[in-house]
């Protein structure tokens, strides 16, 4: 059985996320990896270009698999662990409360007025307060990532912005929607497998 517990954190996996060496992180603990600018897997030290893709398929075996709390050995979905040990009376008293690892929010400089921006707001201040600008400004995140230097400039800022920089975990996938693609898929491969076998003149 796979573990289902973060090499960062070592919690339960939050919102699992796969890099492209294979590990599997929490996304919030490996963005605050990466946004710390050391672009390496902390388990392997490969380089990493992003943060990864959602874990599919530990997210379901999650929701699937059932473990004892170590401190009141309620039976709790893994997918919830980390709800119930908020709760969990034990866990609170042995350990204290349960809190998430508040990472802080990185912040990036306006190129036009240089005020500090987070990732979420910078393309609505930039529609707002910058909408009619033309001259070619570098990108402040992009400037953060591998092969983005200060010569790194973008003509238009604002669809760049669009079409690098909205694009966030939740955004990507609905596990339930894709759960029912691929069953979906499966029973009609079954269908035609079988009409195949019985029907081997109707392929």
């Amino acid at each position: 059985m796979p573990s289902f517990e973060c090499a960062i954190c070592l919690e339960v996996f939050d919102q699992p996320v796969r890099t492209k060496c294979g590990h599997v992180f929490c996304h919030t603990c490996i963005t605050t990896c990466l946004r710390n600018h050391t672009w390496t897997c902390p388990y392997c030290r490969a380089y990493l270009p992003s943060e990864g893709i959602p874990a599919t398929d530990i997210i379901k075996m999650m929701k699937n698999t059932h473990q004892n709390c170590t401190e009141c050995k309620t039976q709790v979905c893994l997918s919830e662990m980390r709800a119930h040990l908020k709760t969990c009376d034990q866990y609170i008293e042995k350990y204290g409360p349960l809190e998430e690892v508040a990472y802080p929010e990185t912040r990036y400089p306006c190129p036009f007025c240089q005020n500090e921006l987070d990732e979420n707001d910078l393309l609505d201040h930039f529609l707002t307060f910058h909408r009619t600008e033309r001259r070619p400004v570098y990108c402040p995140i992009c400037r953060l990532l591998p092969g983005g230097g200060p010569s790194y400039y973008i003509r238009n800022f604002i669809r760049h912005l669009q079409l690098r920089h909205t694009f966030y975990y939740e955004d990507y996938i609905d596990i339930n929607i894709v759960e029912e693609v691929l069953i979906e898929r499966v029973l009609d491969r079954s269908v035609l497998d079988y009409v195949h076998v019985n029907n081997p003149g109707t392929a």
